[in-house]
């Protein structure tokens, strides 16, 4: 799976900030003047996508979000932006530090859920051999398939198992 990218993660953003799933400059401008939430992340991707003088023209009449969009243009060039975004003291508003928030976590929820799943593995395994339940039973008891759930325990393959299929495992050792 290709990592998330910052301008992948704006694009889609944007996108379901929208209400309308467009990347339309024109109908985007148009509707930052009523969706307030837009706002941040629609400078941000015309800033890391080589939007700004469009959208800058598109902006005509609002001055202060203009000049955001430059400013954030000249971090982007100065290869700035990022740090601005992570920092504690920030010259940009609170909201855009929020965007890139939400940009991490969903980056790194596969990742996430990749160490929770192996964390859960532990107890499934504890539990396995307390309960005394064969993994054949528990792959036909929770439909699971019986190879996927064998590198799950034995080989410690997160993949092979969805966060609710282990959640489901742990649920019937516990019952049993």
């Amino acid at each position: 799976m290709r990592r998330l990218t910052f301008p992948g993660f704006l694009e889609s953003y944007v996108r379901a900030l929208s209400g309308e799933n467009t990347l339309a400059l024109s109908r985007l401008a148009a509707l930052a003047e009523t969706e307030s939430r837009l706002v941040e992340p629609l400078l941000l991707w015309a800033a890391v996508t080589d939007r700004v003088t469009t959208l800058s023209g598109l902006l005509e009449g609002r001055q202060a979000l203009q000049q955001e969009l430059q400013m954030l243009e000249r971090l982007q060039s100065t290869g700035c932006l990022e740090e601005e975004l992570t920092a504690t003291s920030s010259v940009l508003r609170p909201e855009y530090s929020k965007v890139w928030n939400s940009y991490t976590v969903r980056r790194d929820a596969p990742h996430r859920d990749k160490e929770l799943r192996l964390k859960v593995r532990e107890r499934v395994l504890e539990l396995e051999s307390q309960k005394g339940v064969t993994r054949y039973r528990m792959a036909k008891d929770l439909g699971l398939n019986p190879g996927n759930l064998h590198a799950f325990l034995a080989l410690g393959d997160a993949t092979k198992l969805s966060l609710d299929r282990v959640a489901a495992l742990v649920k019937y050792l516990e019952a049993a």
